[in-house]
Order: structure tokens, then C-alpha cells, then sequence
């Protein structure tokens, strides 16, 4: 779970961090019989939000926050190249830097790393307040790391052959290197980077293909040796669609998959019929050879007779109940696994009380057992009046050309003890991050 995120020098943030803490004074009465989740507690003394919903003026640096997340993310699994986004309004600014506190299994952790167009200029990570490994250009720390297979001057042999290009630059981060290649050297070490690579989800919108939402699902129960994942993820998806009053009475998911097998000789892989990759929904690795799957869904309503009606669930759905359906498999999988999912613009195209019960899915306690949390930007304002966001869970973006995007809590404003009624109070200014618009 993200307790922090720290950002620095990327697109319009020039220093933020984005706190996840319960900042209320005390716990809510019966919080502990509520079904509401009101905060997370993944260690002794440790409560964290489960939701944080984002607003403010459109260009305010709203999406700026998860893209830095995916960015992140992305930096720590699959190295640095064209990663680098510095604001270009402070071009004296050289570097740009991410650091995150999180907590998981009762472990305390922090990871950071700093970064320029070509190469990572610091990385390190500590637990519980000891450094595990440090790496930069003033040096490398392997000490706590070190076993008597691995040796901290093997683990330098490493930094520098796996790590490094052959003119010395760090491109790829000792914390992939070490989760992916030796996963056994340091459980603590390859908790976090499971975590980011397998925990975070970032959607730039909030359109997913209900395939990809099926996908993700079933690989987390797959995980957990669900003995029919695709299935009952699918099942489990269109179940919770069906209960949110758009009129489908089932559904069902035929799959076609066709393997592509290497042409040794060319080096290529044999021609596809392009009607199949027409319909060409996801694709896996398979040793050396890929995959391809098309799915065909189909929606059922029941038509004025009462008989059942099917539908070409890509065709004939309207885009509102499509962008749910794929929503739902990508949060039940954060749910099930206890991740992160970041959406931008998760209100686009829904109704207000769609919104609501899919924020919700993160607020209820037979749903989120496992310490989910969701990230999201949003301009829909009637969420603030459904009695279903705590005062840390509403972050307000401004942006100025000085200090560029910044981020305040309505815990952060002084005199804020209640936890309902924000509405009235952010469309009249009070926590700012509001556009002034005329015409």
C-alpha cells in the first residue's frame, strides 16, 4: 500500500508529495463494526486512506500526478529511456525524482530513485529505517544484501554487467535486476519490486477493454490457484455488471486463441488472417512463441415479452456500460490482490451513481479486505455529497508558474472536522482549485 509519493522536476510538478495518511484526529465511532472501510491499517500505528480522489482546474497538473506514477512504475520495472518529462517552464531543473513510503507485509519501505534523459543518477531502498542497497554516481552500498553466495563484490560484478551500459551509465535499476534475476537473495528486496511491478495499475483514461479487465483478473486468481480463473473472473465481472441496474440479464465469453509459432529460418512469425486480428483482444508469451486472443462477448436482455435478446456486447452496448465492465475486472483485481489503481478521468461518460458504487467498491469492507486503494481524478462534484469520502481522501490540484502543481488535502485546511457537505464548500473556493471561467 502507498503511504507516499514524492515527485519532483515531472511535466508540471516541480516538488509534490501526495500523502495517503488518515489525517483525521481520531478513528470514527464504530468503526471497527462498520462495513465501511474508513482507512487501512497494514502495521501497528499505520492508517492509510483507501481512496484519494483528485480535483481541481482543467491543465491544473490533475493527470500530471498519475502519469508520474505510471512513470514511476515503469522506471523501476523496465529501466529509464524515454521516461524523462521535466517541466519545461524551469529548464534549470536537470533531474527528475520519485520516492515512495510503502508499507507491506508490516514492513516499512522506501524507494527512490532520481533520473535524466539517459540514466539513473541515484536508486535506493531502506526498510523498517535500514538502507538495503544505495547506488549513484557518488558510489554503491550492497552491504545488508550480502550473503555468502553473493558477496557484496558480487553483487557490484552485478550492478555494473546488468545494470549498466558498456560506457558506465545505470539504465536499468538494481531493483528489477534483483527481483526479476534473483528473487531468492533478498525476500524484502523482491516484495517491493513485486509490488511495483505486479501491484500498480495506472489507466491514462478510464476506457479498458472488458478483455484486458478479464485478463488481469484472472491472472490474480490464477495466482491464488482459482481452479477456472478465466471463468470466474468473468463470472465475478459480470455479476457485479448485472447488479448495477443496466438491464443485462447475463452474459457469456467465447474465446479463440491461435498460437504463433517462430519460423526458424526467418526469424519472424507466419502470417495471421487479418479478420482474426481484427478482433485480436490480448496476447501472452509463451516461451518463443505468442498467443493471440479474439474474444467474442454477448449481452443478454430480455426483450418486451419477456424473451431473451442477445447482443454483440462491443457493438451494441452504449460506451458507459462498456467503460464499467472493463473498470469492474481491473479493480477487482487490485481488490483481490490487495494493489493500486490509478484512473484518470474516472467519471468520463458514467452516471453520478455509477461513479458512486465503483468508488465504493474500495470503501466496503466485503470488497476491500485485502487494503486496495484507488486513485482517480475526477470534475464530477455530487460524490462529494454522498457521505462516502473522508476529509483525507479529497486531494485539491492548483497550479502557478512558480511553484508549479501542488497538492492540499481538505485535512489540510484548518477548521475542516466534518466529513460531509465538500461540495458546496470547493464550488465557492474555499479549498481553491476551481477555474473562473467567462465568456
Amino acid at each position: 500500500m502507498l503511504s507516499s509519493l514524492t515527485i519532483r522536476n515531472f511535466r508540471s510538478i516541480l516538488d509534490m508529495t501526495v500523502s495517503f495518511a488518515f489525517a483525521e484526529k481520531r478513528a470514527p465511532a464504530g468503526f471497527r463494526d462498520s462495513d465501511r472501510v474508513f482507512f487501512i491499517e497494514p502495521a501497528p500505528k499505520v492508517r492509510l486512506v483507501p481512496t484519494l480522489a483528485l480535483y481541481g482546474s482543467n491543465a491544473s497538473g490533475k493527470s500530471n500526478v498519475l502519469m508520474a506514477l505510471g512513470a514511476f512504475r515503469d522506471c523501476a520495472v523496465s529501466g529509464v529511456q524515454g521516461k524523462f518529462r521535466p517541466d519545461k517552464l524551469h529548464p534549470e531543473l536537470r533531474t527528475t525524482s520519485f520516492a515512495a513510503t510503502i508499507v507491506r507485509q508490516g514492513h516499512r519501505f522506501v524507494y527512490a530513485i532520481e533520473y535524466d534523459r539517459d540514466e539513473f543518477v541515484k536508486e535506493s531502498l531502506s526498510a523498517d529505517g535500514q538502507l538495503l542497497f544505495s547506488v549513484g554516481q557518488d558510489g554503491q552500498m550492497f552491504g545488508p544484501l550480502a550473503t555468502e553466495s553473493y558477496p557484496e563484490q558480487r553483487l557490484q560484478e552485478i550492478f555494473r554487467v546488468e545494470c549498466s551500459t558498456p560506457q558506465h551509465k545505470q539504465t536499468a535499476s538494481f531493483l528489477s535486476v534483483i527481483g526479476k534475476r534473483y528473487p531468492g537473495l533478498n525476500p524484502l528486496v523482491t516484495a517491493v519490486f513485486d509490488f511495483f511491478n505486479e501491484g500498480i495499475i495506472v489507466l491514462n483514461d478510464n476506457t479498458i477493454h472488458i478483455s484486458r479487465g478479464v485478463d488481469l483478473f484472472a491472472s490474480v486468481l490464477e495466482k491464488a490457484d482459482d481452479p477456472d480463473p478465466m471463468k470466474n473472473a468473468f463470472a465475478r465481472i459480470t455479476a457485479l455488471l448485472e447488479n448495477l441496474d443496466i438491464h443485462i440479464c447475463r452474459m457469456e465469453l467465447h474465446r479463440k486463441r491461435m498460437r504463433l509459432d517462430r519460423d526458424t529460418h526467418e526469424r519472424n512469425y507466419l502470417d495471421v488472417d487479418p479478420e482474426f486480428l481484427r478482433r485480436l483482444t490480448s496476447f501472452e508469451k509463451e516461451g518463443d512463441s505468442i498467443v493471440l486472443n479474439t474474444d467474442r462477448i454477448c449481452s443478454f436482455h430480455q426483450d418486451a415479452q419477456g424473451n431473451e435478446v442477445e447482443f454483440d456486447f462491443s457493438t451494441e452496448e452504449s460506451s458507459g456500460t462498456q467503460i464499467v465492465a472493463g473498470l469492474l475486472g481491473v479493480f477487482l483485481a487490485a481488490l483481490e490482490s490487495g494493489g493500486v489503481v490509478a484512473v484518470d478521468e474516472l467519471d468520463r461518460s458514467l452516471h453520478p451513481l455509477l461513479l458512486i458504487e465503483l468508488i465504493r467498491l474500495f470503501k466496503d469492507k466485503r470488497y476491500n479486505s485485502r487494503g486496495a486503494q484507488l486513485i482517480c481524478t475526477v470534475h464530477n462534484t455530487d460524490i462529494l455529497d454522498a457521505n462516502l469520502l473522508r476529509i483525507s481522501e479529497v486531494g485539491i490540484i492548483s497550479k502557478t508558474l512558480q511553484e508549479g502543481s501542488t497538492i492540499a488535502r481538505i485535512s489540510d485546511f484548518s477548521g475542516v472536522d466534518k466529513v460531509e457537505n465538500f461540495r458546496r464548500q470547493y464550488l465557492t473556493g474555499r479549498f481553491s482549485g476551481i477555474p473562473f471561467p467567462y465568456i
